[in-house]
Parts: C-alpha cells; structure tokens; sequence
C-alpha cells in the first residue's frame, strides 16, 4: 500500500506554542495518524515575537522545510505581514517546484494567501486543493480607515478572493466565516467546510505544580493567555486589566504572552503599575492545563466587527477545561452564543471599562458556585460534537483513504 502525499503549506508550524503554529502542528500530526504521509513547507519559528530562530526540531516522520532564517520583521504590522506574503510565497514556489511530485493533496492556511495563489499552477489538476481560513485580513487588518489600508485593501480582498476560488474545498473556523465568505466572495457554500477549532489539552484530574508561585490562593485570578494584537483589542484589554485591578483588591490579573505590543506593556507597567497585573511569558504545552486549572476566568477579547474575520482556536481548550470565560465580543456572534451556551461564562458587549467590570463581576461570583470538574463534565457533549480534531482530520484525509 502507498501512503497518501499531503503537501502542507503554512509559515507557522511546530514549535511554535500558540495560535495557528499549534493548530497546524495538532493537524499534521493527526493526518499522519490517519496514514497519510505529509510534508511541510514552512517558516523558521517566528510568532508571536515575529522574530525568526534556527530550529531543528520536527514531529516524527514529518519532513519540514523551512525558511525565513534571515527575515527581519518591520515594527509596522503591515508592512510586516507584507514581507510575511512575498518571501513566504517566493519560498512555497520554489519548494513546490521540488515536491509537487506525487502530491495528490495540498492543504493552504490562510493568511498569508499569495503562496496559493502562486504554487496552485504547479501541481496535476487531480491533486485535491484544501483552504483553512484562519482570518479574514480584509475585514481584520484593513477596515479601520487610514490611507494606506485604504489602498491596500481592494489588493488584499483580490488576493484573497482568487486564493479561496483556487481551492477545491474551504474549510472555516466558524459559520459567521462561511457566511462572509460567501457574501464576499461568491463562493459557491456547498464548496465551504465550517469546522470550529478543537480541543487539544488532556484535561486530567490532577493539577500540576510548575506555576503554584503565581497564583496565590488567598486571591481570584483572572488569566488572558495567547498573541496580542489587533484582534485582542491589545491596548484596550491592557487599559481594562489595569483599571479593574484597582477596583477589586481580592483579584490578581494575569497576562501571558510573547511579541512587541506585549514586551512594551510589560515595560511600561513595572515602571509605573499598581503589581496586581502580572506579566509572564507564555507558558509551555504541558503546563496549559495547570495554568486553565488555576484561573478563576480566562478572558477571551474580540475587537469589533470581528467576529466575521476570525474565530478563537483556545476558546475549546478553555471551556473543556471548566474554566469560566469572559468573552467580549458582539451580542450576535458565534462566540458569544457558545459561551452563552455553556452556561459558566458571560459575555460583555461593550469595550467600555465600567460594562467590563460589570460583566467580570458576575463570571467572577459565578465561578464560585462549581468546580473547574463540574464544569468540565457538564460541558463534554458539546465538546465531543463541535471542537473535535477527528471531524477535522477527517474532512482532509479519512482514515481510509490509500492509494494502491
């Protein structure tokens, strides 16, 4: 029998902790599991600190070839996603060249989307093309006003158009993304996939020790972990954090994150802050479940008018674990229904400081009345049907799926 080729095309890959290099790693590791044989084509371990660094580490019989050592990354967000678009698709086009031989599917995350668009002429019209739609930059990156992004956005919705009609199937993160999709693009929604982020923690019984020194029990801790940036609503979310601090002494607040936006908050906060926001680097896969555990709620922030654009792929991980969540994002949205859902968390509407801490007050009092256990449990059906890696896997490559 002869393994499937999966020719998997994204700049963010293993090791990286966070956001799309986790899902993407979780993915290829579950394709492989399904007997396909995959190869990656990615970047060195950039993000979040967009700092790129030599690593030799790889999963088990996945072959990466990587790229990028040399980038420098502007300070401009976009001006860095720009050069992320044109050394990263120069890159997939010569490593296409190289492996597009027996290639029977090719798997793109977007964004960046100019590789697809670029490397789609290189491969036999039977090889199967495969979108994953982490965000929509268009709506993300470029709404807001200002010149240049004026300019920039009929290009990128271009770009983006032409790299989803390359694809043979698309898959998205959540219905609100199918239906911009299809509003904005013309996309046929038979051709669309919605497949929410999965769950990828353990979840066990036992707590571990690694971060006891920085959750004080006499005090509720309330936890944002993941990137900043435009998405998060970074300055706004920091500007909460820090208000709410002074207004509820018995809270700690947390902040975990790598990259610019976070390093010149921390910079600024131990120069002139109160010490009831901490600041720490990310923490490492195996001690995600303590750091869920050890939260009282786990803040998930959304800027405006995102909830078409993105979805957020650790929103699974914090409800399997029966953690409360206080999401901020519009009343409408697919995130503020599934935490709605669950019945554990809130939802705040509004990015003004006195609604947040409104809201937080509640999660907060609600938090109190189960244990992390009870949460967990009542919330495992939901789990099993909407976040599952399987369905994800399986509408890539199923199981049974081998060529002779």
């Amino acid at each position: 029998m002869k393994s499937t080729k999966v020719l998997f095309i994204s700049p963010y890959f293993h090791p990286e902790k966070i956001s799309t290099g986790k899902y993407n790693s979780l993915l290829v590791r579950a394709l492989v599991e399904n007997g396909a044989h995959v190869e990656v084509i990615a970047s060195e371990p950039f993000y979040p600190a967009w700092k790129p660094a030599r690593s030799n580490e790889e999963l088990q019989g996945v072959p990466v070839h990587r790229g990028g050592a040399w980038i420098r990354y502007p300070q401009s967000m976009i001006l860095r996603r720009a050069v992320l678009e044109s050394w990263f698709a120069l890159h997939a086009l010569w490593q296409s060249l190289k492996l597009n031989k027996d290639t029977s599917i090719i798997v793109g995350v977007f964004p960046p989307c100019l590789f697809f668009v670029l490397s789609r002429y290189l491969f036999p019209p039977s090889a199967q093309r495969i979108g994953i739609v982490h965000d929509l930059q268009g709506l993300l990156g470029l709404s807001d006003g200002g010149f240049l992004k004026r300019v920039l956005l009929p290009l990128v919705h271009a770009l983006e158009k032409k790299a989803f009609q390359s694809c043979d199937k698309l898959i998205v993160l959540s219905n609100s993304m199918a239906k911009r999709i299809i509003e904005d693009f013309g996309l046929d929604r038979n051709k669309i996939l919605v497949c929410y982020p999965f769950v990828s923690v353990r979840n066990q019984t036992t707590t571990g020790s690694n971060l006891t020194a920085l959750f004080d029990e006499a005090f509720q801790h309330v936890v944002y972990s993941g990137a900043l940036g435009k998405k998060q609503n970074s300055l706004q979310l920091l500007e909460f954090f820090e208000v709410a601090a002074g207004k509820l002494p018995n809270v700690r607040f947390h902040i975990f994150s790598e990259g610019p936006t976070f390093q010149a908050a921390r910079r600024g906060y131990e120069s002139s802050g109160t010490g009831r926001v901490g600041f720490h680097d990310l923490v490492e896969e195996n001690d995600l479940e303590e750091l869920y555990a050890r939260s009282t709620v786990q803040v998930v922030p959304q800027v405006q008018a995102a909830s078409g654009a993105c979805f957020p792929s650790k929103l699974p991980n914090i409800l399997a674990s029966g953690c409360p969540v206080l999401a901020i994002c519009e009343p409408d949205s697919e995130l503020a229904q599934i935490v709605e859902e669950t019945g554990f968390g809130a939802v705040a509407h509004s990015w003004q400081n006195e609604k947040l801490l409104e809201e937080l007050k509640r999660v907060l009092e609600r938090a109190k009345c189960q244990t992390h256990l009870q949460r967990q449990l009542g919330s495992r059906k939901l789990m099993a049907t909407r976040f599952s890696l399987e369905l994800l896997a399986g509408a890539i490559f199923p199981k049974s799926v081998t060529l002779q």
